[in-house]
C-alpha cells in the first residue's frame, strides 16, 4: 500500500478548504425587502403609477432584474431595468421610458439607484 506524502496531503487539504469557501455576494444579499422598499420610491412607481411585477437577482447578487407592471397595460407596457452592483454598495441601471409622454419630443432614459450602507 502506498503512503501519502506531505505535498499530496497539502494539496488535498487545500482543495477541500478551497472548495468550502463561499463566493462573495452583492450588497442586496439578505436585504431583498429593503431593496424592494427603495424601488417603491423610484420614478416608475411614484410618477407613473407602476408597481413591482417581478424582482430577481443573479446567484451572486451582483445584478438585479426588475420588471415594473402597470394596471393599464395597453398604454403602459411593462418597464424593465437591469441594475448592476457598482462595487460601492449601489445598484444602478438605466432604461428608456417604454411609452410616449405628451408634450415631449422623445422618451427619456430613466436611471434607478438602490443604495446600501457599507
Amino acid at each position: 500500500m502506498k503512503t501519502l506524502t506531505t505535498p499530496t496531503i497539502l494539496v488535498i487539504a487545500l482543495a477541500v478548504l478551497g472548495g468550502c469557501a463561499s463566493p462573495s455576494k452583492g450588497p442586496a444579499y439578505g436585504h431583498q425587502q429593503e431593496f424592494r422598499d427603495q424601488l417603491l420610491e423610484t420614478m416608475p412607481v411614484k410618477t407613473y403609477g407602476y408597481s413591482i411585477k417581478d424582482l430577481r437577482f443573479t446567484d451572486d447578487y451582483e445584478k438585479a432584474s426588475i420588471v415594473f407592471g402597470h394596471s393599464d397595460s395597453t398604454t403602459r407596457p411593462d418597464w424593465e431595468f437591469t441594475l448592476a452592483d457598482d462595487g460601492f454598495g449601489r445598484y444602478r441601471g438605466t432604461s428608456m421610458q417604454p411609452f410616449y409622454t405628451p408634450g415631449t419630443g422623445n422618451t427619456p432614459a430613466i436611471q434607478i439607484t438602490v443604495a446600501f450602507p457599507k
